[in-house]
C-alpha cells in the first residue's frame, strides 16, 4: 500500500538515523568501518572520527610498544578521533607501553620514553578539541 501524495501524516526518512548513538568506546562491532552517510570524508576542515563519526576530529597517531627479553613489537593508531575516542586510545597504548614497553634494555633506555613522549605530544592536539557535551537526563544535576 503506497502513501498518497500530499499526506500530511507521511513519515519522511530520517537523516539522523546513520549517527548512531554509541559510547566512546572500541566494543562497537563496527568501530573501524567509515563514518555512514552524511559525515564528510577526507582531510581538511571537516574531519569526522574514525570510530564514532562525531566532529570535530583532528588527525592523530598514537603508539604502543612492547619491549620483550629478545624481541620488541610496536602497534599504532592513526586517523582522525575526536576528544572522546583519542583520550581513551591515548589512555589504552600508553597504559600498555608503560605496564608492558619496559622489559628489555633496549626498550628501557630508548623505545619507550620516545613513544611516551610521543603520546604526550598526540594527546595535546586532542586535548585542544572540544569535550563532546553528556546529556543529562531529567532529574539528575
Amino acid at each position: 500500500m503506497t502513501t498518497p501524495p500530499g499526506n500530511p501524516y507521511a513519515q519522511q526518512a530520517n537523516p539522523y538515523a546513520s549517527q548512531g548513538g554509541y559510547p566512546h568506546s572500541y566494543s562497537h562491532p563496527n568501530a573501524y568501518a567509515a563514518p555512514g552517510p552524511g559525515y564528510p570524508q577526507g582531510h581538511g576542515p571537516h574531519l569526522t572520527c574514525r570510530f564514532c563519526g562525531t566532529a570535530p576530529a583532528v588527525d592523530v597517531t598514537f603508539r604502543a610498544h612492547r619491549g620483550l627479553l629478545v624481541l620488541m613489537t610496536f602497534r599504532k593508531l592513526e586517523g582522525p578521533m575526536c576528544h572522546g575516542c583519542g583520550m581513551q586510545a591515548y589512555k589504552r597504548l600508553t597504559t600498555e607501553t608503560l605496564w608492558q614497553g619496559w622489559w628489555s634494555p633496549a626498550s628501557l633506555v630508548v623505545f619507550t620514553p620516545f613513544t611516551l613522549i610521543w603520546n604526550v605530544i598526540a594527546s595535546a592536539k586532542v586535548k585542544k578539541l572540544q569535550a563532546a557535551p553528556v546529556a543529562r537526563q531529567s532529574g539528575q544535576y
